[in-house]
């Protein structure tokens, strides 16, 4: 039995999405994996689909042949591609499955947890033999949705790649850092952070923010590679939360928390940094065992929560997250999972 695993053709921007599946793509290479590559969409319209349709059928139909029968191939799902054209690909997928390939998917994104149908979810998720999911309440999700794998693997965090990177010696507590798309649906609670009491300041980085009123406690640093970020931000945690409330993380990107372990995490952790997280997010419980940030029910608990804190609580904290970030920027999430798959087989 061969492994394999698909890869799309390199992306560039400056959002979590595209380093996470080119640090799954290294790190399953590192693994032995050969890889087998197919185009991504660059969500640029009609003549951008009509042109993937045709490198979809053509890509896939390459897939089909180079994983043949009798071997192993991890997706990452979904395809970093339009969800209508993604349905091409799922004949191919049966037509390797037929053949007693084994496909794995690795789970970035459900939207279905969003609340968006898109047929090609199911028809992909019905063909998996063996699914890697984030957490337990992602497994839950699918195992209620009636979905029925051989195997379901346990990621924990995204791993977040930085070869030869040192994390920051010093970092300010009272500096909290927003990394990620800023768009208003997205963080729509920026708007209203001065509701947040205390002496912190937040420093922004990424695409797509508008300010709408001056808030001197709130600085926008500007876009960096998911690369450069982890080399530019200083500050003394990074937030995790989505929504259009300091209160709470509300509408389907703050609901999506519940289920996801969201790559930000991976980044701040990654970087150096402990993390702030809302405490209905699947990642929270974690967070508190491992002694890794701060879960909070409202943003306004967190100046209170760190002016609390004595200095020696928090380089406790900064130790754990050092030997977490390790891990992280090794790959070992992954890697501790593609020895599972193989001691299975065993």
């Amino acid at each position: 039995m061969k492994n394999f695993c698909v890869i799309e053709k390199n992306s560039r921007e400056n959002h979590a999405g595209s380093k996470a599946r080119n640090d799954v793509a290294e790190i399953l290479e590192n693994c032995g994996y050969t890889p087998v590559c197919v185009h991504h969409s660059e969500e640029k319209g009609t003549l951008d689909k009509l042109k993937m349709s045709v490198l979809t059928l053509s890509d896939w139909n390459h897939v089909s042949k180079v994983a043949d029968s009798n071997n192993r191939i991890i997706i990452q799902y979904p395809l970093a591609m339009y969800p209508k054209v993604s349905q091409l690909a799922v004949p191919f997928v049966r037509k390797m499955k037929k053949k007693n390939t084994r496909i794995i998917l690795l789970i970035h994104d459900l939207e279905s947890l969003r609340g968006l149908t898109f047929a090609s979810e199911k028809e992909f998720l019905e063909l998996a033999d063996e699914v890697i999911v984030h957490n337990e309440k992602m497994k839950q999700y699918l195992l209620e949705k009636g979905y029925s794998f051989q195997r379901i693997h346990i990621l924990g965090l995204f791993d977040y790649r930085i070869p030869g990177f040192q994390p920051a010696s010093e970092r300010n507590r009272y500096e909290i850092a927003i990394a990620g798309n800023l768009k208003a649906e997205k963080c729509g609670f920026l708007k209203d952070l001065k509701q947040v009491q205390g002496n912190l300041e937040y420093h922004l980085y990424g695409p797509n923010y508008q300010e709408t009123e001056k808030n001197p406690q709130v600085i926008y640093e500007g876009q960096y590679t998911p690369e450069q970020l982890p080399s530019v931000m200083k500050e003394g945690w990074g937030l995790v939360w989505d929504g259009g409330s300091v209160h709470e993380c509300q509408g389907a990107f703050g609901g999506y928390l519940k289920f996801n372990n969201p790559h930000k995490a991976s980044l701040y952790l990654a970087s150096g940094m402990p993390v702030i997280v809302w405490e209905q997010a699947a990642i929270a419980p974690w967070i508190r065992e491992q002694k890794l940030g701060l879960t909070v029910k409202s943003l306004e608990e967190i100046p209170e929560l760190i002016n609390r804190m004595t200095e020696e609580e928090y380089k406790e904290m900064l130790q754990n997250v050092k030997k977490t970030g390790e891990h992280l920027r090794e790959g070992s999430s992954l890697k501790k999972i593609t020895d599972e798959i193989e001691s299975n087989e065993q």
